[in-house]
């Protein structure tokens, strides 16, 4: 195996650029594929087209459009996505309560905008009072810059993937992970500061290997989609609406994680605490952000999406229907494959979740929890 693929496959888990990809996957036959697996072995369901309906029948969900009914086994789904004009009755609510089935409903870009979960998880006052405590702590600012610090180490390694491509700005790439990697180093010199004090720093440090590494990658895209910069709300380019779907992905998931693991998502320690807004998640999910980029930035290299699967209101980009099935199984496919990180072997799922467990633990001085089991992985038979 070459040096490049072990980069690609290595231990934060990644996988290398597969030029047979295009030809195995065009778009009819992405979209038979990516339906068939909807409704064959279902962890996530997103549900986002207008009036569609939902409603429990023989205990499987049967899913509504116009003439066509799909049904599916109520205990094969993890979570429920939905989004705004979809029909559902108290039964399908019931049924995900009892099953312990996070429902979330979600806005156009893929962010929750709200949860409804059952009494067995959520977070309890002395957990709180905890998190709140060690938000003011000297360990605070230790947890904060090994989060940022991973996040660039994931960065760097998505960097290095492009090496696999058929001509890679290769002395780019290298320039771009020793500024980044530089970088990371005086986030590091500020272990020994309060995070009050060093906030400030941090952002703006972490805001520029940002932007080292997203105009690197930038360079590497087909040029059609090739972008200014990062635009969030909204965006203003194919790739930042891909993007932006993928992180509320990413936020619903991290956010769960949370949640079951007894931690308030509200109570965060690095973002500021904005009223209302889940900061803990924004805390949380930044090693992780680099994994939805890389199923995005495959999406790109193989040139699925065309402008016809967006819709543009004023300059700005939002995926239709078709680009949010792509990308939802895409971003499924890869976070259902088991790969090796911090020393563990899951499915990157069951990592998110882990994260959130070792922070619990951190927050709680308890032991890590290596032992510990989740639904997850009984279901993956890890």
């Amino acid at each position: 195996m070459s040096k490049r693929h072990l980069i690609c496959s290595g231990i934060r888990g990644f996988y290398p650029w597969d030029k047979s990809f295009a030809n195995r996957h065009k778009t009819k036959r992405l979209l038979a594929k990516i339906l068939h697996k909807m409704y064959s072995q279902i962890m996530q369901v997103f549900i986002n087209t207008f009036g569609t309906s939902l409603k429990i029948i023989d205990g499987l969900l049967s899913v509504k459009f116009e003439d066509k009914v799909n049904k599916i086994p109520i205990g094969k789904i993890k979570t429920l996505f939905l989004t705004k004009s979809i029909y559902l009755s108290t039964d399908v609510i019931y049924a995900c309560l009892e099953q312990g089935i996070d429902l979330l409903i979600t806005d156009r870009t893929g962010r929750p905008l709200g949860r409804l979960w059952n009494n067995r998880f959520g977070s309890i006052s002395t957990i709180r009072k905890r998190q709140l405590d060690f938000a003011k702590s000297p360990e605070v600012t230790g947890w904060v810059i090994n989060q940022l610090t991973e996040k660039i180490d994931n960065q760097v390694d998505l960097l290095f993937c492009l090496l696999t491509l058929g001509e890679p700005h290769e002395k780019l790439i290298r320039q771009t992970a020793e500024k980044m990697q530089e970088i990371s180093s005086r986030i590091t010199d500020c272990r020994e500061d309060h995070l009050n004090e060093a906030a400030g720093r941090l952002r703006a440090l972490e805001g520029q290997a940002s932007k080292q590494y997203f105009s690197c990658v930038n360079k590497h895209l087909p040029f059609r989609y090739q972008f200014a910069g990062r635009s969030r709300h909204p965006a203003l380019d194919m790739v930042n609406a891909m993007l932006n779907y993928a992180y509320g992905i990413l936020y619903g998931h991290v956010e769960s994680a949370l949640i079951k693991a007894g931690l308030d998502p509200f109570i965060g320690f690095f973002h500021r605490d904005d009223y209302n807004k889940p900061v803990l998640t924004y805390d949380v999910i930044e090693p992780f952000r680099p994994w939805a980029d890389w199923v995005v930035f495959h999406l790109c290299f193989n040139e699925i999406l065309e402008d016809e699967h967006f819709d543009r209101e004023k300059g700005a980009y939002w995926l239709a229907g078709d680009a949010k099935r792509f990308l939802i199984q895409h971003f499924t496919d890869f976070f259902e494959e088991v790969v090796e990180y911090r020393e563990k072997r899951f499915s990157r799922f069951v990592h998110l979740e882990r994260a959130a467990q070792l922070l619990n633990a951190m927050i709680q001085d308890e032991p890590t929890p290596e032992n510990k089991t989740t639904d997850t992985e009984e279901d993956m038979n890890l």
